[in-house]
């Protein structure tokens, strides 16, 4: 009867023993919800991950922007005229190029981006400065113009008493032709837009046919409506100032390409695919504008 009892009790918890596991279809739901979770896990990580990486680049755009926008505002201010009648004192241009159309974020509008030359002078104790500044597609600094490339900035020196007569023109066409990489530095990747415009005394915008500036015969001003290509009306083609006269106030409006687009554009290998996916990323662009007073303008320049 012992036995029998002894062999009845281990039967019961062999059964309770073999009741208690798990069958193989209750694992594999098991595994399939465990991976589910891991996997929404590192879905979850890799957008906060991406989204922390794509804040920090557009951190270090703005603050590059910031930082090339307080360096253009220290030049600007410096602005000097040179009073020699064959100099340049200030020159911004518009050169030969397709402008950018881009259409605006949830809008059936457009901004035309607009790129230019700069050049200016200004002077600090017995040195005189030219400084220009100016965007490029290939690394030749003084090569092709295209809707998006690499802000450089030039600049050279000359001692004020060669500044006079005909070599006072000399700081503007070094800078028109010049290669050389000891006067260049690159500042700032993936421009879509470097504005310039001009104001006189007022804050009025100076064009061709502006009246606040009382001699004619050192200023060259050309609008844009006297060119071909579809530029915006409310800028200016070219501006030419000489003698005693410069901008009482210049307006830069900088337009940056942000990172993660500037690589997907630059991995397209045709132009004309590359013009249609920068014309749908207006909303990537970041702008900066700064408007400068110039401090050494020559109020007997303008009507009062």
């Amino acid at each position: 009867n012992r036995t029998n009892i002894g062999q009845s009790r281990r039967v019961t918890l062999g059964k309770s023993v073999a009741a208690a596991g798990f069958t193989l279809v209750e694992i594999m739901v098991a595994m399939i919800l465990l991976s589910v979770i891991v996997l929404g896990l590192m879905a979850m990580f890799n957008q906060t991950q991406r989204a922390f990486r794509a804040g920090m680049a557009q951190t270090d755009q703005l603050e590059g922007g910031r930082m090339f926008t307080d360096l253009l505002v220290r030049d600007l201010q410096q602005i000097t005229p040179t009073h020699q009648t064959n100099g340049m004192n200030f020159y911004a241009q518009i050169p030969a190029y397709t402008p950018l159309a881009q259409t605006l974020p949830a809008s059936s509008l457009s901004r035309t981006d607009l790129i230019q030359n700069l050049f200016f002078t200004s002077r600090y104790n017995q040195t005189w400065s030219g400084i220009g500044y100016y965007v490029r597609t290939n690394p030749d600094f003084y090569g092709n113009v295209g809707q998006v490339g690499t802000l450089y900035r030039f600049e050279t020196n000359i001692p004020i008493v060669q500044m006079t007569g005909d070599y006072s023109l000399m700081p503007y066409l070094t800078y028109l032709n010049s290669t050389n990489s000891l006067y260049i530095s690159k500042i700032l990747d993936g421009v879509v837009e470097f504005r310039v415009r001009c104001f006189d005394m007022n804050g009025l915008l100076l064009t061709n046919g502006s009246q606040s500036i009382l001699s004619n015969n050192f200023v060259t001003i050309t609008n844009t409506a006297q060119i071909a290509a579809p530029f915006p009306q409310d800028s200016v083609a070219f501006y030419g100032f000489s003698n005693n006269i410069v901008p009482a106030y210049v307006e830069i409006q900088v337009g940056v390409l942000e990172p993660a687009v500037l690589k997907r554009y630059h991995s397209i290998p045709d132009p004309i695919t590359q013009t249609k996916f920068l014309e749908s990323h207006a909303g990537n662009v970041q702008l900066f504008r700064q408007r400068v007073a110039i401090r050494n303008v020559d109020p007997s320049a303008y009507n009062p």
